[in-house]
């Protein structure tokens, strides 16, 4: 797969890479994380991928990617939402369903885009789209992007592949001290270092950026451990590193995820930082 004009997130390249030269790039994809625009970019990449006639897709050249490019190719629809909320209803669902029985016109798939699906695609949509992604129709490619995949049904995740892009963000001075904190707390022997360093993840903004922050932190330690070098926090990486194995940051990092989730679920803050103050020192100190 050609990623000239894609930049950054080395990991998932690589794992489209995987796929492509394996012959399993899956029928339905979730892109999450990262900003609305490079959700946009990746989605507009694997739709030209999708189209594209030349060996070393997508070329950026050929008519296909050029028409991709500019959202105006034949075979690659992009959902049309309706109301103040811009959403997609469930008639739009079935057009759209309906349409991908047909066979593409010009390339050798047909590609349907579904953006912000978190925000856009109510629950009524979602079980219409359901048994289409369970069996889809040849040569389609379904691509849905959100901020948050967890607001999207477990029936609708599990029946697609979730591409994960990096968070492009800096992280604010306040929403890194916290992170921080946290991370201290984690391999403190004091527990109560933690609870008062999750208490800390008292406003939605901060907190979130404050998870974000303290995935970058982890990743570090974990590249750490690895061999690589640590970028954001050289010194917090190395004290992760010493306490923390492998599995443990893979599971910090998903515990992780999992609050910002919660968040979007409108769980009360106070709530989630006392289970992440138990998740984490049931992660970290477990033998």
């Amino acid at each position: 797969m050609n990623f000239s004009r894609l930049e950054g997130n080395d990991n998932l390249k690589k794992t489209l890479m995987e796929l492509e030269s394996a012959n399993r790039m899956p029928h339905a994809v979730i892109i999450s994380g990262g900003s609305e625009e490079k959700r946009g970019e990746l989605s507009l990449h694997l739709s030209m991928w999708a189209v594209c006639s030349d060996s070393d897709k997508p070329c950026g050249k050929c008519k296909n990617c050029l028409n991709a490019h500019e959202k105006a190719h034949s075979d690659v629809y992009y959902a049309k939402g309706s109301g103040k909320t811009n959403i997609y209803n469930k008639e739009e669902i079935e057009r759209v369903i309906r349409d991908a029985s047909v066979k593409p016109n010009q390339a050798d798939r047909k590609v349907y885009v579904l953006e912000e699906c978190d925000k856009r695609l109510p629950v009524i949509s979602q079980n219409a789209f359901l048994k289409t992604l369970e069996e889809p129709p040849q040569d389609v490619l379904f691509i849905m992007t959100c901020e948050n995949p967890m607001a999207l049904l477990e029936t609708i995740r599990s029946r697609a592949v979730i591409f994960t892009l990096e968070s492009d963000r800096t992280p604010s001075g306040n929403a890194l001290s916290a992170a921080k904190e946290i991370a201290e707390g984690m391999v403190s022997s004091s527990e109560m270092r933690l609870m008062k360093a999750t208490y800390l993840l008292n406003e939605r903004a901060l907190a979130l950026d404050a998870l974000d922050a303290l995935i970058l932190l982890l990743r570090d330690g974990l590249a750490l451990c690895l061999g690589a070098e640590a970028e954001l926090d050289p010194e917090t990486a190395e004290r992760l590193c010493r306490k923390l194995t492998r599995s443990k940051f893979l599971k910090a990092i998903e515990l992780t995820r999992d609050a910002k989730s919660k968040i979007y679920s409108n769980v009360s803050l106070k709530l989630i930082s006392v289970w992440l103050c138990a998740e984490y020192r049931r992660n970290v100190w477990q033998k």
